[in-house]
């Protein structure tokens, strides 16, 4: 064998070899892989990055495994139904491994769910995709992940969205690429105004997804809501089961449900957020109770199981006499969080929504809905005020019902003596439950308010750590001391939870709830009138409508004056509403702040500069397209019967645009000539053109032409169409593809 001559491989190395290949696949199928491998780690990219568990779950492994799998088992001789029973097993087995090397029991199961899904929907897209080259299975089962992933986290996740509808695209337009050129043969590839076209309208479609995600509010239909929840109470039952493995996933949104408010722990910050939580239209402001806890133990706040009625729309409770010498009032709300707890005044009567109503020895702790509220949802509720005096409350007696005076005076058999031996001290003076809460009020005024403390340590009372080592806090210590202070003298008492009466809103009547006005109060009960708020906490609670007196009903709060329209103007204007001024050099520049929706002014701006750009886009480039979309349809058609003349015709109108038109003194062959000067590589095409039209014009040959012809001439067509396109300007050339 000479030594230039190359060594041929033998016929089983090269058998081999080839079924190596065809095993591997072909680049075309590895580029679909990776982009599927992109558009699903996009979403599972955003669920750990939520971090709903700490610690969580590799799902980028699990998901890079699955495909791996997939491909196997799609690229072997396995029926389906083997396959996909062999990739479950092995599913289990990663889920198994995965989610019980977890050190929290609690987040296993969780943690179980979120591997499985990321293994089933990475196998199964895998799967059709190498199979059947179909990527919308992949599509949708990741875009049902990321939305319902997003539909739970703050706005500043939504960057996901974008990303995720970007690779989307790219892996429908090129699954379908691959798709036609395995049906017809073609290649697969694309010119580079086709890239071009293809990345334009990826933008244009990016950028409406993005805005009308972000801007149209989630669709919802309320009253099916509605509908569907008040016939699946038992949706409550399976939210306490212990079965419920969601229950350990923390909430990333701000949401507010009687789940997320079962205990009232000691801690060491208070809300003291800016943003709005509702807008409440009332007559008159009042302290919005949402919640009430009987229980005290050393750690908090907890509630004793209650009776649970469901109160269909517009139904009264209970018996309306009873509501007879008192004031009713209705108010409506704007609920701008997501939450199930109704705002309520005084004793609950009504409401224009079917609600569950708690109840606890006879009166009514909270009102609820079936289903959770959305921002922007409204409801209406009436309720039953009484308006009684400092001196009708300093005149009611000590008559407690029976179950009140046990169930509300009752503490924890650890609770210290030195809390009881205070309380006794400070109201040792004292004759009327009245007098009682005017002494504790007056001791609990001396001590500090602070927005954040220390918590109290596991194994010490919340409320002797307040008042003995602390001596500072918020609401929730003035709160629970005030209601464990009454209860060591006798004296019923409860906690409620809710919104102090806010601030003024723009409108007479409208108060803004805010989240540093979520608030907790002590409740006495009175006899002949039941249970009356009482306010604990200094003063200086933020909120703009104030209550001057420690007792709290409608007639104290109806003192403070009410805003009118010309007062608020003139607040507003005292405050340098909607322009703040500083002083010094900044004095001559007016400050923009924020009024009670920051953001709505900023949207509408927004949506006005985005609506008129895109009418302009639209009035200069729909005729571009709109014209374009013409001439490229008749530039293509085909017309079998005519199809020689109708060629070189189209051939000589396209010349022209980019100024190589025939002269009228050229023949067909000097036209042609011209052309492949200027198109060398077109010479053979042109000939084929020419040499059809000639004899079809000026031959005997009539009439459509042969098919190996007809398909020459297409073939021609093509190419040298191509070629004189890419003569065309740059804004032209952006307007050209096929």
């Amino acid at each position: 064998m000479a030594s230039g001559e190359k060594k041929r491989e033998s016929p089983v190395t090269e058998t081999r070899w080839s079924g190596i290949k065809s095993r591997l696949g072909n680049w075309q199928m590895w580029v679909s892989i990776i982009l599927l491998c992109l558009v699903l780690e996009i979403a599972v990219l955003s669920i750990e990055q939520s971090r709903w568990i700490i610690p969580q779950p590799s799902l980028t492994l699990v998901l890079v495994l699955s495909l791996v799998v997939a491909w196997l088992l799609a690229r072997g001789r396995l029926p389906g139904m083997v396959a996909h029973v062999i990739a479950l097993v092995v599913g289990g087995g990663v889920t198994a491994w995965q989610a019980y090397q977890l050190p929290a029991l609690e987040v296993r199961p969780f943690a179980a769910f979120l591997v499985l899904l990321t293994w089933v929907i990475g196998y199964f897209s895998a799967w059709f995709m190498i199979r059947r080259k179909n990527a919308w299975v992949a599509v949708c089962l990741g875009a049902v992940v990321i939305l319902v992933n997003l539909s739970n986290l703050p706005d500043t996740y939504y960057y996901f969205f974008g990303l995720y509808f970007i690779a989307a695209v790219f892996l429908i337009t090129w699954s379908r690429m691959l798709k036609q050129h395995y049906i017809t043969g073609l290649t697969a590839g694309t010119t580079r105004r086709g890239f071009i076209h293809i990345a334009m309208v990826l933008l244009c479609l990016v950028i409406v997804a993005v805005f009308v995600a972000r801007i149209i509010p989630e669709m919802r239909v309320p009253q099916l809501q509605t509908m569907i929840a008040t016939r699946m109470l038992w949706k409550q039952d399976i939210e306490k089961s212990s079965f419920n493995f969601f229950a350990a996933v923390p909430a990333k949104q701000p949401l507010s449900t009687s789940t997320t408010r079962r205990d009232l722990i000691f801690r060491e910050a208070w809300n003291d957020k800016d943003q709005v939580n509702f807008v409440v239209n009332s007559p008159q402001p009042f302290y919005w109770r949402v919640d009430v806890y009987d229980t005290y133990t050393s750690r908090g706040w907890v509630s004793r199981p209650t009776s649970d009625y469901m109160l269909e729309e517009g139904v009264p409770w209970g018996d309306t006499s009873a509501f007879n010498d008192r004031d009713t009032i209705t108010y409506t709300v704007n609920t701008n969080i997501k939450t199930d707890g109704l705002l309520t005044a005084g004793d609950f009567v009504s409401s224009d929504t079917d609600v569950l109503v708690r109840v606890s020895d006879g009166y009514v702790i909270s009102v609820t809905t079936p289903r959770v509220l959305s921002p922007g949802e409204y409801y209406t509720v009436t309720s039953g005020i009484s308006s009684p005096s400092p001196g009708d409350l300093a005149a009611a007696g000590e008559n407690y019902p029976e179950i009140i005076a046990y169930q509300y005076r009752r503490l924890p058999l650890n609770f210290p003596d030195k809390i009881r031996l205070l309380a006794e001290n400070v109201t040792g003076d004292a004759k009327t439950p009245y007098q009682k809460i005017m002494a504790i009020d007056g001791y609990l005024s001396r001590i500090p308010y602070e927005e954040e403390i220390k918590a109290p340590p596991e194994n010490v009372d919340g409320v002797e750590h307040f008042l003995f080592t602390q001596k500072s806090g918020f609401c929730l210590y003035y709160a629970s001391a005030m209601a464990v202070m009454l209860r060591s003298v006798g004296v019923p008492s409860r906690l409620a939870v809710g919104y102090l009466p806010g601030d003024p809103g723009e409108e007479d009547g409208e108060y803004i709830l805010r989240d540093r006005h979520y608030h907790t109060w002590p409740q006495a009960y009175f006899a002949g009138y039941g249970w009356v708020d009482l306010e604990a906490t200094p003063r200086s609670t933020g909120s703009q409508v104030t209550i001057e007196t420690p007792w709290v009903s409608a007639g104290a709060i109806s003192e403070v004056p009410q805003w009118e329209a010309s007062q608020l103007w003139q607040i507003l204007w005292m405050y340098g509403w909607p322009y703040g001024f500083t002083s010094g050099e900044a004095a001559a520049k007016p400050a923009r702040i924020s009024g009670p929706l920051p953001f709505a002014d900023e949207l509408g701006r927004a949506l006005f500069i985005i609506f008129a750009i895109a009418f302009v886009v639209g009035i200069l480039v729909i005729p571009l397209l709109l014209l374009r979309s013409y001439f490229y349809r008749w530039l293509w058609q085909v017309d079998r019967a005519n199809l020689a003349a109708m060629v070189y015709a189209r051939l000589g109108r396209l010349a022209s645009i980019v100024g190589l038109g025939p002269k009228p003194q050229q023949t067909p062959l000097e036209f042609t000539a011209m052309l492949a000067a200027e198109f060398p590589e077109q010479v053979k095409n042109l000939d084929n053109i020419v040499r059809a039209y000639t004899e079809n014009r000026f031959g005997r040959r009539e009439g459509k032409p042969g098919l190996y012809e007809e398909a020459a001439i297409l073939k021609a067509r093509c190419d040298v169409f191509d070629g004189l396109l890419r003569r065309q300007s740059p804004i032209k050339r952006f307007f050209s593809t096929r």
